[in-house]
């Protein structure tokens, strides 16, 4: 409130998601006295436990602003964070918009003020999010240093949003548990449904991240976020999808989640098909790893065809000519170059690097000088040597 256009606040909803405030020593009636002097900010406690999702989606059918904002506690907004927010959201109410995020310590609750213009929020097919520099293709884009930058994700934590607009996307998937991947769910949402997501440079706010968490999920870390991962994937990926899979194919045989309504409104709402949203913000980079072997799982399949390409699930084995590059998983081209590789005394060579194909030091293969070392040894189950290839 203190950094805040009285003129551009109409009303602060205060969510408590039945937090352990004890009816006995005080705190509840100290906290209802101290909010009683703020007269913009309207309190509300849930009688249980709703998580995040359904905690946000409450305080939305009691907000009456036209423009929303949602803001995490554990955020401070910085002087003018407000107004370059709301402009852009009245330029266009199918932007939604974040600030910059600057970090708070959580120790000392210093505010670590960050450079603008930098970094947007992207995802990969673990479908985790991360901070990612902007690339020169989205930079060129911009004509100023407080233009707009188009992010493929958001974080998620404060974010600014015309209120028919986001009803019109169907809101948040109440169905999420608690929190982690949310704000992808929300941001796939965002982009295949008539909308996209900027960061508004002029805008900062300080984040406080937090080392542990508050509170215990209803299930295990690695069953609610998987279920949570797995279910976004299922409604939004389309196509794109096998790529989760082929990272927790564990999963691919356990969806239990009744989606069909979530389908039959992402038709409604004609929604675009995933790859609209690799095509706008940009190509997403997708890097073989390792991970336990399982039996009769297609994604784990490695053919060396006869064409010397190293084949999985249609797709081509490729590396740019670095030492060290990760090995991407590209379109077939066929046009061997960099993804032609050859196979001889138990070492995968790629062509065109000199290079061979290395464990690396962690679940990620790499290229490498060729050495005789356990972390190159490569065996096929079985060889074909006498198929010959019609290309050569």
């Amino acid at each position: 409130m203190d950094r805040t256009s009285p003129s551009l606040l109409r009303e602060i909803i205060l969510i408590d998601d039945h937090s352990p405030i004890s009816e006995n020593d005080g705190s509840k009636i100290q906290l209802e006295h101290y909010l009683s002097w703020l007269h913009k900010v309207r309190f509300f406690r849930n009688k249980q436990r709703l998580g995040l999702i359904r905690s946000r989606l409450l305080g939305f059918s009691y907000a009456r602003a036209p423009i929303v904002t949602f803001l995490d506690s554990h955020c401070e907004v910085n002087v003018g964070w407000l107004e370059p927010l709301l402009q852009r959201v009245h330029q266009d109410p199918t932007a939604v918009v974040s600030p910059e995020i600057d970090l708070i310590d959580a120790t000392t609750f210093r505010y670590l003020f960050g450079p603008s213009g930098l970094i947007r929020g992207v995802f990969d097919w673990n479908l985790k999010f991360k901070w990612k520099v902007i690339p020169r293709r989205e930079r060129l884009l911009r004509e100023s240093a407080i233009d707009p930058i188009r992010s493929p994700t958001m974080g998620g934590d404060i974010f600014v949003i015309d209120r028919k607009f986001f009803e019109s996307i169907g809101k948040y998937d109440s169905k999420v548990e608690t929190w982690e991947v949310e704000h992808l769910e929300v941001s796939f949402r965002i982009w295949l449904c008539g909308g996209k997501i900027e960061i508004i440079p002029c805008s900062h706010v300080g984040q406080v991240l937090r080392s542990f968490q508050p509170y215990q999920p209803p299930q295990s870390y690695d069953d609610y976020l998987g279920k949570n991962s797995q279910r976004i994937a299922e409604i939004w990926l389309d196509q794109y999808k096998d790529f989760f899979y082929q990272r927790y194919p564990h999963l691919r045989q356990n969806f239990v989640d009744d989606i069909s309504s979530e389908l039959q409104q992402r038709r409604e709402m004609h929604c675009q098909n995933f790859k609209c949203c690799i095509t706008v913000v940009g190509k997403m980079n997708t890097y073989i790893r390792l991970i336990t072997c399982e039996h009769d799982v297609s994604s784990m399949i490695f053919k060396l065809t006869i064409r010397q390409e190293i084949e999985i699930n249609g797709k081509c084995l490729d590396a740019r000519s670095k030492q060290g590059s990760s090995i991407l998983l590209n379109d077939c081209h066929r046009m061997r170059d960099s993804q032609e590789w050859r196979n001889k005394n138990r070492q995968i060579l790629h062509v065109k690097s000199g290079l061979c194909l290395d464990r690396g030091s962690s679940l990620t293969p790499v290229l490498m000088p060729c050495s005789h070392t356990r972390k190159q040894i490569w065996v096929f189950d079985k060889y074909y040597p006498d198929v010959k290839s019609k290309y050569t």
